[in-house]
Protein backbone atom coordinates (compact mmCIF):
# COMPACT_ATOMS: atom_id res chain seq x y z
CA UNK A 1 0.00 0.00 0.00
CA UNK A 2 1.09 3.03 -1.06
CA UNK A 3 1.15 6.66 0.96
CA UNK A 4 -1.61 8.23 -1.10
CA UNK A 5 -3.31 5.17 -0.12
CA UNK A 6 -3.00 5.09 3.31
CA UNK A 7 -3.99 8.90 3.47
CA UNK A 8 -6.99 8.06 1.88
CA UNK A 9 -7.77 4.95 3.90
CA UNK A 10 -6.79 7.24 7.18
CA UNK A 11 -9.18 10.01 5.95
CA UNK A 12 -12.24 7.68 5.26
CA UNK A 13 -12.16 5.74 8.74
CA UNK A 14 -11.89 9.07 10.50
CA UNK A 15 -15.25 10.18 8.26
CA UNK A 16 -16.14 6.71 9.16
CA UNK A 17 -15.89 6.93 13.14
CA UNK A 18 -17.72 10.45 13.02
CA UNK A 19 -20.67 9.08 10.84
CA UNK A 20 -20.79 6.07 13.74
CA UNK A 21 -20.75 8.35 16.33
CA UNK A 22 -23.33 11.07 14.81
CA UNK A 23 -25.71 7.63 13.99
CA UNK A 24 -25.20 7.15 17.99
CA UNK A 25 -26.32 10.15 18.77
CA UNK A 26 -29.45 9.91 16.82
CA UNK A 27 -30.43 6.42 18.46
CA UNK A 28 -29.63 8.21 21.70
CA UNK A 29 -32.36 11.12 20.43
CA UNK A 30 -35.02 8.36 18.97
CA UNK A 31 -34.92 6.22 22.14
CA UNK A 32 -35.42 9.39 24.07
CA UNK A 33 -38.50 10.65 22.18
CA UNK A 34 -40.04 7.17 21.79
CA UNK A 35 -39.60 7.20 25.68
CA UNK A 36 -41.08 10.73 25.77
CA UNK A 37 -44.03 9.47 23.33
CA UNK A 38 -44.77 6.17 25.95
CA UNK A 39 -44.78 8.11 28.94
CA UNK A 40 -47.00 10.65 27.26
CA UNK A 41 -49.22 7.79 25.62
CA UNK A 42 -49.62 6.47 30.22
CA UNK A 43 -50.59 10.33 30.75
CA UNK A 44 -53.21 10.60 28.31
CA UNK A 45 -54.60 7.10 29.28
CA UNK A 46 -54.84 8.37 33.48
CA UNK A 47 -56.40 11.48 31.76
CA UNK A 48 -58.85 9.36 29.79
CA UNK A 49 -59.58 7.07 32.90
CA UNK A 50 -59.69 10.38 34.85
CA UNK A 51 -62.20 12.06 32.48
CA UNK A 52 -64.39 8.20 32.33
CA UNK A 53 -64.86 8.13 36.54
CA UNK A 54 -66.00 12.07 36.47
CA UNK A 55 -68.58 10.76 33.73
CA UNK A 56 -70.23 8.01 35.07
CA UNK A 57 -69.95 9.81 38.81
CA UNK A 58 -72.11 12.58 37.63
CA UNK A 59 -74.01 9.80 35.45
CA UNK A 60 -74.82 8.60 38.96
CA UNK A 61 -75.39 11.59 40.60
CA UNK A 62 -78.15 12.44 38.00
CA UNK A 63 -79.87 9.41 39.04
CA UNK A 64 -80.08 10.61 42.34
CA UNK A 65 -81.89 14.64 42.75
CA UNK A 66 -79.54 16.96 45.19
CA UNK A 67 -76.52 14.56 45.73
CA UNK A 68 -73.19 15.73 45.71
CA UNK A 69 -69.73 15.00 46.69
CA UNK A 70 -68.33 16.69 49.98
CA UNK A 71 -64.67 17.88 50.57
CA UNK A 72 -63.67 13.75 52.00
CA UNK A 73 -64.23 12.68 48.50
CA UNK A 74 -67.88 11.03 49.40
CA UNK A 75 -70.99 11.23 46.95
CA UNK A 76 -73.96 12.04 49.45
CA UNK A 77 -76.67 10.78 47.85
CA UNK A 78 -79.32 11.36 50.03
CA UNK A 79 -78.30 14.21 52.44
CA UNK A 80 -81.41 13.69 54.42
CA UNK A 81 -80.66 10.27 55.75
CA UNK A 82 -77.07 10.77 55.07
CA UNK A 83 -76.55 8.24 52.59
CA UNK A 84 -73.45 8.26 51.06
CA UNK A 85 -69.98 6.39 50.46
CA UNK A 86 -66.38 7.26 49.33
CA UNK A 87 -65.50 7.58 45.88
CA UNK A 88 -61.79 6.47 46.59
CA UNK A 89 -60.49 3.49 44.95
CA UNK A 90 -63.44 3.87 42.39
CA UNK A 91 -61.97 3.97 38.62
CA UNK A 92 -65.24 3.06 36.32
CA UNK A 93 -68.93 2.67 36.63
CA UNK A 94 -68.29 -1.20 37.84
CA UNK A 95 -66.36 -0.03 40.95
CA UNK A 96 -69.28 2.68 41.88
CA UNK A 97 -71.74 -0.11 41.49
CA UNK A 98 -69.76 -2.19 43.77
CA UNK A 99 -69.75 0.40 45.99
CA UNK A 100 -73.43 0.83 46.04
CA UNK A 101 -73.65 -2.79 46.94
CA UNK A 102 -71.50 -2.85 49.80
CA UNK A 103 -72.30 0.95 51.69
CA UNK A 104 -75.80 1.36 50.18
CA UNK A 105 -77.85 -1.48 49.58
CA UNK A 106 -78.76 -1.81 53.16
CA UNK A 107 -80.49 1.23 53.41
CA UNK A 108 -83.03 -0.24 50.18
CA UNK A 109 -84.73 -3.33 52.06
CA UNK A 110 -87.44 -2.78 54.33
CA UNK A 111 -87.29 -1.95 58.81
CA UNK A 112 -83.90 0.03 57.56
CA UNK A 113 -84.84 2.80 56.35
CA UNK A 114 -87.84 4.97 55.88
CA UNK A 115 -90.36 3.69 52.50
CA UNK A 116 -89.31 7.27 51.05
CA UNK A 117 -85.80 6.85 51.18
CA UNK A 118 -86.31 2.99 49.92
CA UNK A 119 -87.57 3.93 47.22
CA UNK A 120 -85.50 6.74 45.97
CA UNK A 121 -82.83 4.64 46.59
CA UNK A 122 -83.71 1.80 44.55
CA UNK A 123 -85.53 4.03 41.96
CA UNK A 124 -81.81 5.92 41.60
CA UNK A 125 -79.75 2.92 41.46
CA UNK A 126 -82.10 1.14 39.00
CA UNK A 127 -82.00 4.22 36.65
CA UNK A 128 -77.94 4.37 36.45
CA UNK A 129 -78.10 0.21 36.03
CA UNK A 130 -81.06 0.24 33.42
CA UNK A 131 -82.30 -2.91 34.99
CA UNK A 132 -85.43 -3.15 37.33
CA UNK A 133 -85.00 -5.23 40.67
CA UNK A 134 -86.73 -6.80 43.10
CA UNK A 135 -87.44 -6.49 46.54
CA UNK A 136 -85.50 -9.51 46.68
CA UNK A 137 -82.73 -8.65 44.62
CA UNK A 138 -81.95 -6.07 47.22
CA UNK A 139 -82.12 -8.43 50.37
CA UNK A 140 -79.68 -10.17 48.37
CA UNK A 141 -77.24 -7.90 47.34
CA UNK A 142 -77.28 -6.68 51.36
CA UNK A 143 -76.66 -9.86 52.59
CA UNK A 144 -74.37 -11.48 50.75
CA UNK A 145 -72.10 -8.42 49.87
CA UNK A 146 -73.51 -5.89 52.57
CA UNK A 147 -71.11 -3.95 54.70
CA UNK A 148 -67.82 -4.63 52.04
CA UNK A 149 -68.70 -8.56 52.43
CA UNK A 150 -67.01 -10.77 49.50
CA UNK A 151 -65.62 -8.15 47.25
CA UNK A 152 -65.09 -10.59 44.70
CA UNK A 153 -68.42 -12.23 45.15
CA UNK A 154 -69.95 -8.14 44.65
CA UNK A 155 -67.87 -7.61 41.52
CA UNK A 156 -69.32 -10.81 39.77
CA UNK A 157 -72.64 -9.87 40.57
CA UNK A 158 -72.38 -5.92 39.30
CA UNK A 159 -71.14 -7.59 36.29
CA UNK A 160 -74.10 -9.47 36.30
CA UNK A 161 -76.27 -6.64 36.56
CA UNK A 162 -74.58 -4.54 34.23
CA UNK A 163 -73.77 -7.40 31.77
CA UNK A 164 -70.39 -7.28 31.80
CA UNK A 165 -68.18 -9.99 30.82
CA UNK A 166 -65.76 -11.38 33.60
CA UNK A 167 -62.57 -9.84 33.06
CA UNK A 168 -63.35 -6.63 31.69
CA UNK A 169 -63.62 -3.47 33.53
Amino acid sequence: MNYDTGFQLGVMEARLKKMRKQRDEYKKQRDELIGDMTEVKKRAKAFDEIDNLIYEVFEMMNCFKYSFINENKELILDRESNIFFSLKDCANKLDLVVKFIHWVSRCCIENISPKRTQVFLQTGFELYIGKRLTKKDYEYMYRCFGNGLNSDGAYSYARRLLNISEGIQ
